[in-house]
């Protein structure tokens, strides 16, 4: 599956052809009193007659009448669903169309990152397991999503001070997984901090160990979508925290599996979780003071 992380009442047949009637005042829309149509009544009959029938008839008549029923709201679609609509259409280009309209109309590249591409992925994932999209369409989808993400990348890194930190990170998935899209957005926060950055997803854990055992990162991050490979992922960790070329190298876990159950953590032998993309470059920095015991200070 594709990385989620990364009523109306009709008015009736006639209802067009009917004519409305002009309005007209109340005085003049109340009927002609019905007495002077029937015969002289006895005094005690009267005043019966007027507490019974005739009073009421005029008060029913300038009573108001009830407000007509109004037809049950189209719910509209939310900008998620509509833009969801979009990846899958058949237009290969209408969704990076949308985003710089919003764009144009002053929305900032974190908001769009954040509020509208996160989103609709895990809003495409939702579709996938519910049946009510195929694996192919929903493939296809989160690679445009991919393709947005990676043409906004400069203008998103422009978008704040870039401060050159130095510090390097290996963010990745387990191996095997193609859960990515979270992977990629988190990456472009890291980059905008400043970070040097190696990014998978690699075919093997030998491929990733060796990357950290040749090559000093300061800390290494996965994204975790499922929990089909978490004893593989509690290894992988087990053989980089062995071979790391940084014998301090800290080891950070997301995705929703993670958020879901943040107990995994500490299972699988890592250092902390981040739960979003936005404040994951701030807390890799705060864990890697941590790890060597010291604040290297952005």
């Amino acid at each position: 599956m594709p990385d989620v992380n990364e009523q109306s009442f009709a008015a009736g047949p006639e209802a067009s052809t009917a004519k409305t009637r002009p309005v007209r005042p109340w005085r003049d829309r109340i009927a002609v009193p019905v007495w002077r149509f029937k015969p002289a009544l006895p005094p005690a009959n009267v005043v019966r007659t007027l507490k019974t029938d005739i009073i009421p008839r005029i008060f029913h008549a300038f009573r108001p009448s009830p407000p007509p029923v109004e037809p049950a709201p189209v719910q509209e679609k939310s900008q998620v669903e509509a833009f969801s609509g979009l990846v899958l259409g058949h237009d290969d280009g209408a969704a990076f169309v949308y985003v710089e309209q919003l764009r144009a109309r002053g929305a900032s590249v974190e908001t769009i990152f954040l509020d509208l591409l996160a989103p609709t992925a895990r809003h495409l994932g939702a579709l996938w397991e519910k049946d009510e999209s195929d694996f192919a369409s929903v493939t296809l989808a989160v690679g445009r999503l991919q393709s947005i993400l990676r043409q906004l990348g400069d203008a998103f890194v422009r978008e704040t001070s870039h401060y050159e930190c130095g510090e390097s990170a290996l963010l990745t998935v387990i191996p095997g997984e193609q859960h990515s899209f979270g992977l990629s957005m988190v990456a472009e926060f890291f980059r905008r901090a400043g970070w040097n950055l190696c990014t998978g997803p690699f075919t093997s854990h030998h491929e990733l160990t060796s990357l950290a055992q040749n090559h000093w990162f300061d800390v290494v991050g996965f994204s975790v979508s499922s929990d089909r490979r978490l004893d593989e992922l509690k290894r992988g960790i087990r053989d980089i925290r062995r071979d790391s070329r940084n014998r301090n190298i800290g080891v950070i876990l997301g995705g929703p599996m993670i958020i879901a159950y943040p107990e995994l953590v500490a299972a699988i032998g890592a250092d902390m979780i981040s739960p979003d993309a936005m404040t994951a470059p701030r807390e890799a920095h705060e864990l890697i003071g941590r790890m060597t015991g010291g604040d290297r200070g952005l």
